[in-house]
């Protein structure tokens, strides 16, 4: 069958996202790959978070000497948080575990040899938010890659970013051995756009080797068979036990069916169960 489950920001159904725990976990339960999200500092240092915003993940509101933007902390002060579920009520067993793991650097995950021959998807968050504060994430996080020893430990590395013209510097700027993809969603699509259209797949199956979409974009206008009659690899987010379409087996079975390459899920071991009965 072919389709890959990946680890949505670690196992982020059962642990805090993005944490290490929760990338460790993913690859525990079986993932194919983990993706995270990168961030910067104040002082430039790519770190492990969803977003610029400190309120929604992290206990900063019991540090009201702290600034609630990621981009306005140092790495030494950002070492003072703790990583919080990000919806307690609904996921009580990752909410166990809120406040105990500090927020990782891209480094420190890159040099975790638990990663070893395993495959990252690095997310690039924010960038144009950040060069605008003169904060140039993909240097930094080039800078990480060129000194850290990953490709002798048999990582593969594919990076992400909604930002078209951040992922297309990146691809610029890694150097070789690494996919790149872009994201889309209904929100981030052009000005007057309400799907991905074909001039729109062509200039993405032009700069990059992939397309990661919505699972509601997968079924408007024959978009699978577009996306992969231009070549592209083709992902699809985020399968979860709380919002399933129907029947929770029926609608894991109807992702896994939808002739896309990789489906990013919170719970992956569940995912996982449903490729394995189908494969």
């Amino acid at each position: 069958m072919g389709v890959s489950v990946f680890g949505h920001r670690g196992a982020c159904g059962y642990l805090p996202e993005n944490t290490m725990p929760s990338l460790e976990l993913g690859f525990e339960l079986g993932s194919d790959a983990i993706e995270f999200d990168v961030v910067l500092t104040k002082d430039s240092v790519p770190v492990i978070l969803h977003d610029i915003d400190l309120t929604k993940t992290t206990n900063v509101a019991s540090h009201p000497d702290l600034s609630t933007s990621v981009d306005e902390l140092t790495l030494l002060e950002l070492k003072q948080l703790r990583v919080m579920e990000r919806y307690p009520e609904q996921r009580t067993e990752s909410a166990k575990y809120s406040g105990q793991f500090e927020i990782p650097t891209l480094n420190e995950l890159l040099a975790n040899p638990a990663f070893d021959g395993k495959h990252l998807i690095l997310e690039l968050k924010d960038g144009k938010q950040l060069l605008a504060r003169n904060l140039d994430l993909v240097a930094s996080v080039a800078q990480e890659l060129a000194t850290s020893d990953w490709q002798e430990r048999d990582i593969k590395l594919t990076v992400e970013s909604f930002e078209f013209s951040i992922l297309r510097n990146a691809k610029d700027t890694f150097g070789a051995g690494i996919d790149f993809v872009f994201l889309s969603a209904p929100a981030t699509l052009p000005a007057g756009r309400t799907s991905l259209e074909d001039d729109l797949l062509e200039e993405i199956a032009s700069e990059f080797d992939g397309v990661s979409v919505t699972i509601e974009m997968l079924w408007e206008n024959d978009f699978v068979a577009r996306a992969k009659a231009l070549g592209l690899t083709l992902f699809t987010y985020t399968a979860r036990v709380e919002t399933p379409q129907g029947d929770l087996e029926s609608w894991f079975e109807k992702l896994v069916l939808s002739g896309v390459d990789g489906i990013f899920a919170d719970q992956p071991d569940r995912l996982i169960q449903t490729v394995s009965r189908l494969t």
